[in-house]
């Protein structure tokens, strides 16, 4: 008898366990991790298993739109034939609740323009972080900031005081 009941409990509380929802970070990292390897020289085609067919990309300075995943892997394929070797690189990802997280990051690259010889072969980085939008395991938006005078000033631009 001891056994039975002993075999009972057992199984209420595997069964309890398996039945516990899955938290929202544990769902939601497998889309993030693949869209960050994308982002560093992955395949473009498999943001389609990962984000909402409109998809909405912002980044500073002017923060304006780029709606839809096609658009998304144009600004992506842009970002590397200027930036070969561009690299975000993550440091910490914290969940917002059951729709949105913030990542911590750092993105580098070899800028690559032979018709600006001034900056091309320089190496940039930046700091930066992303607000990233989900819902039902789908990435539905990104909002990016990171210190853009960082990242030009790697690449010898410079903020100079204007002359009176």
């Amino acid at each position: 008898m001891q056994r039975l009941i002993l075999f009972l409990v057992f199984l209420l509380f595997f069964f309890l366990n398996s039945c516990q929802p899955q938290k929202p970070e544990d769902q939601i990292k497998p889309a993030v991790e693949k869209y960050l390897y994308v982002w560093n020289g992955g395949n473009l085609d498999s943001l389609d298993s990962i984000l909402s067919e409109n998809f909405e990309f912002r980044i500073n300075p002017a923060f304006e739109a780029i709606v839809g995943r096609e658009k998304l892997k144009e600004h992506i394929t842009m970002s590397r034939n200027a930036f070969a070797d561009f690299n975000v690189s993550e440091k910490d990802i914290i969940l917002l609740g059951d729709t949105a997280l913030v990542a911590t990051w750092i993105i580098s690259g070899t800028y690559n323009n032979p018709e600006n010889p001034l900056a091309s072969g320089k190496k940039t980085s930046s700091p930066g972080f992303s607000i990233i939008f989900f819902n039902d395991n789908k990435l539905t938006g990104e909002w990016v900031a990171y210190s853009d005078l960082s990242w030009y000033k790697g690449l010898g631009y410079e903020l100079v005081i204007p002359q009176k």
